[in-house]
């Protein structure tokens, strides 16, 4: 039962289905249509919108072009703007350099004028201090001065009873020496005329006696009273001398005694003179310190008044150097920075300098060894070639003693003045130019050649400015791989005079040393080849 239901339905489905499928195909060809429709819309914008971006991307990329051109532009413009600034910039340290040379200079200039101001100032107030001093000094010694005699008047004021009272006692001495003396000789001359008188009486009772003993002893005795006579007359003339002499000395006693009692009285008037005169002194004394009292105040108010002033003054001073010093202190910082900024540049430059001179020392090295390797060649070249020019002139000499030639020119291989064929004198023909016209292949020289070459370079580079020699002379022809005779003493004398670093080198010797070819370009050298004599 099921099962035929099934069938029935199976075939009403079969008839639904064909249907089903025609409108299936019908949708999906609107279906399709619909979408394509869709899809060309949907292309169509897309296509629009790539248009749209297309034609943006253009004008973008017209834009970006002229962008770029214009950017170009800047940047060739901020190029050359950067190139300006660089040289203005160059151009404002280089003036700034010689500003700061001309500041260093007016620095030092400014230093010394103030350092001779500053000395000026000093020497000047230096003077009036001086001066001042001085003038202080003459005040004090006029005001110790009036000191010192106004004391002396004050000692003399203090000293003047005392002294009218030894002045009293002088007089009362001299009146009672005056009366004393006059006593004295009043008696001296009662007693002298006393004396007198008695001498006067003895003599006359002497001779009294005398006579009348004569007159006994002449009656007696006449030659006996003669010889006593005598002798009393001798005795009697002695004694006479005698009181005589006496007499004399009191005279002169009592001339002494007058002269003595004059003088007395002459000290005793000038006594009373001087009195006088010392009253009049102490008067005028007197007015004098009054005098000097009135001056003491009037300098003592002038020094008081000096004094007021030379502090004002000494103040200024030191308010004004004060000031100055600030004012030196500032410029001096500011220098001293502006020195420092200089110092740090000095060092860049001495830096540079010596990367520069470690440089050219490295360029110096290998032209040393350059010369070196050259010495050496024309050192190995002279002793080979003497060798060879030995041995030719040797086979040319058997070859003659067989007959088989001609016997050489007598040649000699040691140096010799009076040689006329000598292998020395080849070896001297290999430092000579010959005519060498345009350009020189550096091979064509010999090792003689290179190395006045290498000696003029290194003249060159070390800055000597030789005459040029436009024409070279030519001398026959050149030897190959031939050096001079006295290579190696040339050597030692110029192996230390090459470079500056290493020794100055001597214009004169470097001129009459160095031959200077005119030679366009220096290709590679020749091989050497013994050269036959």
């Amino acid at each position: 039962m099921p099962k035929k239901a099934k069938k029935g339905k199976a075939s009403k489905g079969k008839k639904g289905g064909k249907k089903g499928k025609k409108e299936g195909k019908k949708a999906k060809k609107e279906s399709v249509l619909k979408d394509a429709t869709a899809n060309a819309k949907l292309w169509e914008t897309k296509l629009t919108a790539v248009e749209k971006s297309r034609t943006e991307y253009r004008e973008n990329a017209k834009r970006l072009l002229y962008e770029n051109d214009s950017l170009q532009q800047q940047m060739t413009q901020s190029e050359r703007d950067t190139i300006d600034v660089i040289s203005f910039l160059k151009q404002e340290d280089m003036k700034k350099d010689e500003q700061v040379s001309r500041l260093n200079q007016a620095l030092k200039e400014l230093k010394r004028e103030a350092r001779k101001e500053r000395q000026a100032l000093v020497d000047e107030y230096s003077q009036q201090i001086h001066q001042l001093q001085e003038a202080l000094a003459e005040k004090t010694n006029e005001v110790k001065l009036m000191q010192s005699e106004l004391k002396l008047v004050k000692e003399f004021r203090r000293k003047r009873a005392q002294m009218q009272k030894e002045l009293d006692e002088i007089k009362e001495s001299m009146f009672v020496t005056e009366k004393h003396h006059k006593g004295t000789l009043q008696q001296m001359e009662q007693k002298f005329f006393e004396e007198k008188v008695r001498l006067q009486q003895e003599a006359s009772r002497k001779i009294a006696e005398l006579a009348e003993r004569a007159h006994s002893e002449a009656i007696s005795n006449l030659d006996e009273t003669t010889r006593s006579v005598y002798k009393e007359n001798v005795r009697i003339n002695a004694a006479l001398e005698y009181h005589v002499k006496e007499s004399q000395e009191l005279k002169k006693e009592r001339d002494k005694l007058s002269e003595l009692s004059k003088e007395l009285l002459s000290e005793k008037e000038l006594n009373g003179i001087i009195v006088q005169e010392k009253v009049v002194e102490s008067q005028k004394q007197t007015q004098l310190i009054e005098e000097l009292q009135e001056k003491v105040k009037t300098l003592e108010q002038s020094l008081s008044h000096l004094v007021r002033e030379f502090e004002a003054e000494r103040v200024k001073i030191v308010d004004n150097a004060v000031v100055e010093t600030k004012n030196s202190r500032a410029e001096i910082a500011r220098l001293q920075r502006v020195i420092q900024l200089k110092t740090k540049e000095m060092n860049k430059v001495k830096r540079l300098a010596k990367n520069i001179l470690d440089q050219r020392t490295e360029v110096e090295q290998f032209f040393l060894d350059s010369l070196e390797h050259v010495k050496n060649e024309i050192a190995r070249n002279q002793a080979q070639y003497r060798r060879d020019a030995q041995a030719v002139y040797q086979q040319r000499m058997l070859a003659a003693h067989g007959g088989r030639a001609d016997f050489p020119m007598v040649r000699t291989f040691n140096k010799s003045e009076t040689s006329t064929n000598n292998v020395f004198d080849d070896l001297k023909m290999a430092e000579q130019w010959t005519g060498m016209e345009g350009k020189i292949d550096i091979g064509e020289l010999t090792w003689e050649q290179r190395e006045r070459i290498l000696r003029l370079l290194f003249a060159k580079m070390n800055g000597y400015k030789g005459k040029r020699k436009n024409k070279v002379s030519s001398l026959g022809p050149s030897f190959p791989s031939t050096a001079k005779a006295t290579a190696e003493s040339t050597i030692k004398e110029e192996e230390d005079s090459t470079f500056i670093t290493q020794g100055g080198i001597d214009p004169k010797e470097t001129g009459s040393s160095l031959v200077q070819p005119a030679l366009p370009s220096l290709p590679a050298p020749k091989p050497a080849s013994g050269a036959t004599a």
